[in-house]
């Protein structure tokens, strides 16, 4: 998923479900830096050192953000959620809508809810169960099951949509799929598939290029639909949980009252910047939660600029940011997934095997 979903619609999902307006912010903002958190390697003032590998599966700075440990560490933790549905392990590893992994991912961040970490953790963990509803059917590591028939696809959508959709393909093609990555990337996640997956309104068909695997046949605002009230859902029972005067119950509404204007958001044809706009736009009209509200904009540099600035800080006040607790929970959800909730299903990561 993109910004859209990962920032603005966890931003009005968190806030309709009764958190109070900054608890969101925070939340949506934890959500959407996920696909942006770096490698991070800094010594404080008071020589406290700080390190964290990378959330993002396209940290800047690397010509290769593809080696088998970015797959196990990276890719399958905040992107690609195994199923553990099949025989083989290729199978087990295929990321599936709403699994029972993926809700136990869910449940271990409302068990381990706090002053200090429960917050970005909720956003580290909204992030990856929503890919889950965007992502089934490939895994995060490299593998011929991710392999796609080029020549199948067929969309549903208008003819200025599916010119859209070739130009960002093309654009997908040009910046990962080319050079020395493509044959990884193609065998990587859904970059088959380029983009398809994350646009919230196309209606698709493909083949995979495994004749042993069935057709895809998607209508992505339905999964997104489900994806959006399950997420609601989560954000009731974290509510709930929640000490500290995060509830904000008079911003609460029910997500059947919000239903319709979700899937119509869901509808719109438009690159990210429509699709955010049309979230704004709902919730400044009162059409999201209880009373009219606006959104407040993803701010691209705001961890960024706390993580450069913790060289000029000591522990203490490191500790207090939300940079900060946004990378010790990052760990602390990498840690319980991989350690902890895979090998307890029969699935050990650091033991697959990745044949380039």
């Amino acid at each position: 998923m993109q910004r859209d979903m990962h920032y603005y619609a966890t931003y009005a999902l968190a806030r309709a479900a009764g958190l109070r307006a900054d608890a969101a912010r925070e939340i949506a903002t934890c959500a959407e830096y996920v696909d942006h958190a770096d490698r991070v390697a800094v010594v404080c003032q008071d020589g406290f050192e700080i390190r964290a590998e990378p959330t993002s599966h396209h940290p800047s700075g690397r010509a290769d953000y593809t080696t088998p440990r970015d797959q196990r560490r990276t890719w399958i933790p905040f992107h690609f959620l195994p199923g553990n549905q099949g025989d083989s392990l290729d199978e087990r590893l295929l990321c599936a809508m709403d699994s029972p992994i993926a809700r136990a991912v869910l449940d271990h961040a409302l068990e381990r809810l706090d002053r200090d970490l429960g917050v970005p953790l909720l956003g580290i963990v909204a992030h990856a169960y929503a890919d889950t509803f965007a992502h089934y059917g490939f895994s995060g590591i490299s593998s011929p099951m991710n392999r796609v028939d080029e020549a199948s696809f067929v969309f549903h959508c208008s003819a200025a949509a599916r010119a859209a959709l070739a130009a960002r393909r093309d654009r997908f093609v040009a910046r990962y799929a080319s050079g020395p990555l493509a044959g990884r990337l193609l065998c990587l996640g859904h970059g088959s598939v380029a983009t398809f997956p994350d646009e919230p309104y196309l209606a698709w068909e493909f083949d995979y290029a495994s004749p042993a695997r069935p057709s895809g046949k998607r209508e992505n605002a339905k999964t997104f639909l489900v994806c959006c009230e399950r997420l609601h859902d989560f954000f009731v029972r974290a509510r709930a949980r929640l000490d500290g005067g995060y509830d904000d119950p008079g911003a609460y509404r029910d997500f059947a009252h919000m239903r319709s204007t979700i899937r119509a958001i869901l509808a719109v044809e438009g690159d990210v910047r429509e699709r955010v706009d049309a979230w704004k736009g709902a919730a400044g009209a009162g059409l999201l939660y209880r009373r009219p509200e606006p959104i407040p904009d993803y701010d691209a540099h705001m961890l960024d600029g706390e993580i450069r600035a913790f060289a000029l800080q000591d522990r203490e006040r490191v500790e207090r940011t939300l940079a900060c607790r946004f990378l010790q929970a990052a760990n602390l959800h990498r840690g319980y997934l991989l350690d902890e909730l895979l090998p307890a299903n029969g699935l050990n990561v650091e033991s697959v095997p990745i044949d380039w």
